[in-house]
């Protein structure tokens, strides 16, 4: 039985049982005040000559009379009572399951695939509630979906390239047209090192995402982490000529050294490809977090792109080509790695021009 029946004859039973039971009493209260007045007013009405000892009987037949009309008149009440309810009742459970089945109908769109279906919001009550709430919970579903196809669309035009690099190369290769010299084999395997490292980055991204990106976190210094990182890059950029400017103070930090070297070996490498001629680090605590910076004097970021710089596959410059060993993933993975942390990565442009991007993470307790 549906919603709305159930509540109208929900309300035709109260309604039929309050009249029935008023009817009731009534009825008995009028039987008795009658039996009581037959009984004891009546003959102390005819000794005293009220009412003439010779109509006795026609008095009785005039108050039994009397009490049928009263029957019939609550057998109306009552009736006029159920009517009355079951109109009322009708109405208000259409009122109240209205919603309801709006809710019903706008889940079943939604799960017969018609993304775009929501429940009409009526009023404050607690089911204008229920349909705010499915809104709010189809449109998060849809943007995810959205970003997940982007982010399939994405990975599929990641792998396309070096794929066609390869497959042209090894046709060539297999009908004679190219020589399999070292120059030849070393683009072959730099395509297939392109791959591996993508699909790397991806595993890390998927394993962040979905909680289960393993860290193991130690007391560790960030100015030293920050040093060696530094080290490792003095070679290329003193080839871009290019300055490293190291500003280090103390940092003990929970971290795992490991992942987070990742992080900071991304930001540099970023750094690297923009600046025109200096990048400073810096680090130092700010209250219960261990925080560092990596500046370069490059373009910059425009205003617009700083919500999405740390997107997947995301590029300010739509036009700039995939950078030779890059897998478009090295902001994602900062971000996927600080929060894994329990920290935070925020992006923002220079007064002077270039881009600052800044990492926070638990400080080490004493």
């Amino acid at each position: 039985m549906r919603l709305s029946a159930r509540l109208v004859l929900a309300f035709a039973l109260v309604a039929l049982f309050a009249s029935g039971i008023t009817a009731a009493l009534v009825w008995r209260a009028q039987q008795q005040r009658v039996h009581r007045f037959l009984d004891r007013d009546l003959p102390r009405a005819i000794e005293t000559g009220v009412h003439p000892p010779g109509r006795p009987h026609r008095f009785l037949e005039e108050q039994r009379r009397l009490l049928d009309e009263l029957k019939e008149a609550n057998l109306r009440a009552a009736l006029i009572a159920l009517l009355v309810a079951l109109g009322v009742g009708g109405a208000l459970a259409w009122r109240m399951t209205r919603p309801v089945s709006e809710l019903t109908r706008a889940t079943r769109r939604y799960a017969e695939g018609d993304r775009d279906a929501r429940a009409l919001v009526r009023g404050r009550d607690e089911l204008a509630e229920l349909a705010r709430a499915f809104n709010e919970l189809a449109a998060r579903l849809q943007t995810e979906e959205e970003l997940d196809r982007r982010r399939v669309a994405d990975i599929a035009h990641e792998l396309r390239t070096p794929l066609a690099v390869l497959k042209g190369e090894l046709e060539a290769l297999a009908d004679g047209m190219l020589d399999p010299d070292p120059e030849t084999l070393e683009r072959l395997v730099e395509e297939v090192d392109h791959l591996a490292l993508l699909v790397g980055d991806l595993r890390l991204l998927s394993l962040a995402e979905s909680g289960e990106l393993r860290l193991e976190p130690v007391p560790h210094d960030l100015a030293g982490l920050l040093a060696k990182s530094a080290e490792a890059f003095a070679a290329a950029a003193e080839a871009r000529g290019v300055a490293l400017e190291l500003d280090l103070a103390p940092a003990p930090a929970r971290i795992d050294p490991a992942r987070l070297r990742q992080v900071v070996f991304n930001l540099i490498d970023n750094a690297l490809r923009h600046a025109r001629a200096r990048i400073r680090i810096r680090c130092g605590i700010e209250g219960d977090r261990a925080c560092f910076e990596v500046s370069d004097d490059g373009p910059g970021i425009p205003a617009e792109d700083l919500p999405r710089v740390f997107d997947r596959f995301y590029r300010a410059d739509a036009a700039r080509s995939r950078h030779a060993g890059s897998s478009g993933l090295g902001l994602a993975i900062v971000r996927a790695i600080a929060e894994a942390h329990g920290g935070e990565v925020t992006a923002a442009g220079r007064a002077g021009g270039g881009a600052v991007f800044k990492v926070c993470v638990p400080a080490a307790g004493d």
